[in-house]
């Protein structure tokens, strides 16, 4: 047997027979002196209870004998003061230990009141005399409880508070000598009362080193039943019957306290015996076994093997086991470690996946759109133009004028929902510059509370403290709008929606997991949070998948988030998302921080006024319907213009001209020749010629990746002719010269 076994058996033996042997020593104990303590207290709140009843006996002698006294009848009925001042005096009341009376008539009307201390007149006949001045105070008692008090029995006894003072008060109807019996209606009211204060308390001690005192409150005070003190409370009861204090009676023996202390002294020279038997035997279990346990334990507990390292080198066999407790920290270290790079991989690995995934589809769309978008939005281009000019034009035909105004109406909603096919697949041109986001949320908040109706709450947080951010203002506002018609849609019933902007910082382990191209840094994090329906795990896993809605037919196209999530990845951010059924969402976008000062803000579109000066526009555009609507515009605007239906015929008659070209309108995408050659070899024979691009979707020669080089002027498809002139004009006035292509 090892030694540490030995020595921790012997521990256990003399403990367990020390303990039981003190147990039983205590038990018998006190079981003996709580059968005492009991039997006190019992003894002593039923002497208590003689002596409050031994005690009140004058004042309910008082009360019963004045209230059957035919004199005090009469005196009552012809309101006799004299009378009741000479029979009810403060001898009278002084001679049964009371201190204050009230007559009243039986309408409650007080007839006559007396107040009176404590003083024998033939020892003081000062304090008597002053007595007689002093005015009693009022008993505090309402009409309604004369009924109550007096409706089952003809005497009440109750505590009230009269003036400053607790009184206990006697009180009786009055009848006549012949009913004493009191069955006959009453002829008044008696009541008589006694000071509750402490010197009254202190003389009404009944027994030694007791204590009387009042307690206020609702809950009674704790009986108390110690070794030498005993502390138990009556409750004194109002005119109501409920208690409005409690009488405390506390009675000290030291005797008992000193015999239960002796005791006490008795049972403590006991442990110190056995501490001292047991202090050798302790040291001995700490010094072989305890300090190796615990520095075992510490190393389990605080998963570091620093403290067994000494022990390590121990031949005992807690050294055995501290080695092989290190041992197993290092396999489970390096064990953790291929565990965690697994799980990074893994999940990195997963998140590539599903965005693989998710950009084959928005690639495969992406095509779709951007193929369709170009002639689609040279057609929109040509029914919002002509209809304008027609609404324009017609003034006295309000039929065609209005039926124009509709046509204009269809093209701007089809052109809306071709921005949304460029926008989740990042084909749109994005125009950035350095904004406050929070100034952006402060200005669709106003928007938000128009489209989502009143019903909602709308909370806007711009909690930011550096909400810069470059992005393209008008696609970050359709962001927000777009979530928040979301969210609008996820309230049916209505609820609370909050907007917020924070400061975040995002590192190596965060960014990857919201989206794989976010590098670790600074971020503007743009929250939306609602109190809707909220989604599971296999709606979220679809939610930015163009075309995909939980919302009924006709309700929804499915692109509202698509869009979100397109316009948001093409500005170089990320989108999160947590939800859970019945507790909401929350869309969370994190957008570069940005240090370069703000650009300035967007200036109100000013009336189009006609050129005065008659500059040169070359128009280069291979729809021919576009190109008829753009140089019909312009020639209403009083611009001398050029067509050309491709860059070919726009060299020629470049060259034919001898005049100054002011300004270049060019499409894009045209046959034979793009409109970024075109610029290229038409500002290396005019460097004075400004540069309009025209386009419908996003191409890398005038942008990277869909965001606008800041050198170019872009007009997108469609357009209206106010727009077209409008830009125009910005242009030729203000506009930079364009770089030629190299």
């Amino acid at each position: 047997m090892k030694v540490q076994t030995k020595i921790t058996l012997l521990l256990l033996a003399v403990v367990a027979i020390f303990i039981a042997g003190l147990w039983a020593f205590r038990a018998f104990d006190q079981r003996k002196f709580r059968e005492i303590r009991t039997n006190r207290l019992v003894e002593a709140k039923r002497s208590f209870d003689a002596f409050l009843a031994k005690d009140g006996e004058p004042l309910e002698t008082l009360a019963d004998y004045d209230t059957t006294w035919d004199a005090m009848v009469h005196a009552i009925q012809t309101k006799n003061t004299r009378w009741l001042e000479e029979n009810v005096s403060n001898e009278s009341l002084i001679g049964y230990k009371a201190h204050a009376a009230w007559i009243f008539t039986p309408d409650k009307t007080l007839v006559y009141s007396r107040y009176a201390l404590l003083a024998d007149p033939e020892q003081d006949k000062a304090v008597a005399e002053k007595q007689k001045d002093i005015k009693p105070p009022d008993l505090p008692l309402p009409p309604e409880a004369f009924d109550k008090l007096f409706a089952q029995q003809p005497t009440a006894h109750f505590f009230i508070k009269v003036a400053d003072y607790w009184m206990e008060i006697r009180g009786a109807t009055v009848h006549g000598s012949k009913d004493y019996s009191r069955q006959t209606p009453q002829e008044g009211f008696f009541f008589v009362g006694r000071l509750w204060n402490e010197p009254e308390l202190e003389g009404m001690a009944l027994f030694s080193n007791t204590n009387l005192s009042l307690v206020f409150g609702r809950q009674p005070p704790r009986e108390i039943v110690e070794d030498g003190l005993i502390s138990f409370s009556k409750p004194l009861p109002g005119w109501d019957g409920q208690t409005v204090a409690y009488l405390v009676v506390r009675n000290e023996m030291p005797v008992v306290g000193l015999l239960n202390r002796s005791n006490e002294r008795l049972i403590m020279s006991l442990f110190i015996f056995a501490s001292v038997l047991l202090l050798l035997i302790y040291w001995s279990v700490v010094r072989w076994v305890s300090h190796p346990l615990r520095r075992i334990m510490d190393t389990l507990k605080r998963s570091d093997p620093k403290p067994i390292e000494r022990l390590c080198w121990d031949h005992s066999e807690f050294g055995e086991m501290a080695r092989a407790t290190k041992k197993f920290f290092e396999q489970r270290d390096n064990l953790i470690r291929e565990m965690e790079e697994r799980r990074v991989t893994e999940e990195a690995l997963r998140k590539s996946e599903e965005e693989l995934r998710h950009s084959q589809k928005m690639e495969a769309v992406g095509r779709l759109a951007g193929g369709v978008a170009h002639d689609f939005n040279n057609l929109l281009t040509a029914i919002i133009g002509y209809a304008e000019l027609i609404a324009t034009r017609t003034s006295s035909n309000s039929l065609a004028k209005q039926n124009a105004e509709l046509i204009r109406k269809a093209g701007e909603q089809a052109a809306a929902l071709t921005r949304q096919l460029l926008a989740f697949s990042r084909k749109q041109i994005l125009q950035p510059r350095v904004i406050d986001l929070n100034t952006l949320v402060g200005e669709m908040e106003k928007l938000l509370r128009r489209v989502i109706g009143e019903r909602f709450d709308l909370q806007s947080h711009p909690d930011a403290e550096n909400g810069r951010v470059k992005a393209d203002p008008s696609q970050l506002e359709q962001v927000v709008l777009n979530l928040g018609v979301n969210a609008r849609d996820a309230m049916p019933r209505g609820g609370k929606l909050i907007i917020r902007t924070e400061n975040v910082r995002l590192d190596w382990i965060t960014a990857p997991q919201i989206a794989a191209s976010l590098a670790p840094g600074d971020y503007v994090m743009l929250s939306v949070t609602d109190t809707g329906a909220g989604m599971d795990e296999a709606t979220k896993s679809h939610i930015f998948e163009p075309f995909f809605t939980t919302k009924g037919p006709g309700k929804g196209t499915g692109l509202g988030l698509a869009t979100v999530y397109g316009i948001v990845r093409q500005t170089g951010g990320g989108i999160s998302v947590e939800s859970e059924p019945g507790k909401g969402s929350t869309f969370r976008i994190y957008l570069p921080q940005e240090s370069a000062p703000i650009d300035l803000s967007r200036t109100l579109p000013l009336p189009v006024e006609k050129s005065a000066n008659f500059e040169t526009v070359l128009v280069v555009e291979d729809e021919e319907i576009v190109r008829e609507l753009v140089c019909e515009v312009l020639e209403d605007q009083g611009y001398n213009v050029m067509c050309a239906s491709d860059g070919i015929e726009a060299l020629n008659l470049a060259g034919e001209f001898d005049g100054p070209i002011h300004l270049l309108v060019t499409d894009v995408i045209m046959p034979h020749m793009n409109g970024h050659e075109l610029v290229g070899k038409l500002s290396a024979l005019r460097a004075d010629m400004k540069v309009l691009y025209v386009s419908g979707y996003s191409d890398t020669d005038i942008g990277n990746h869909g965001v606008l080089e800041p050198q170019y002027e872009l007009l997108q498809k469609p357009f209206t002719p106010q727009t077209l002139a409008r830009k125009i004009r910005d242009v030729i006035r203000e506009g930079q010269y364009a770089v030629p292509a190299r």
